[in-house]
């Protein structure tokens, strides 16, 4: 896969589906990618809230890359263990 920051789709909708295809934990996702499981939680619900303040979260590009590799390798990995 190459990079190419016209595809970045920041929404909570697209990383939640990526993340469905990873077919892994949050957790096991955020220590592959970097990041903290918190973040994870923040870009799928869109939003974090802090003191009562609610700020609006989007993953970056990079975030969304490592996740569409990771979704990547997920499906070929599927379709190796369906020809065997």
């Amino acid at each position: 896969m190459t990079p190419n920051a016209e595809y970045y789709k920041p929404t909570a909708e697209y990383a939640d589906k990526l993340i469905s295809q990873i077919g892994q934990t949050p957790s096991w996702i955020a220590k592959r990618i970097g990041v903290t499981d918190k973040r994870i939680r923040y870009i799928l619900d869109g939003e974090r809230t802090v003191k009562g303040e609610t700020t609006p979260i989007q993953m970056t590009y990079p975030e969304q890359f490592a996740l569409e590799c990771l979704a990547a390798a997920a499906k070929a990995s599927k379709k190796q263990s369906s020809k065997e």
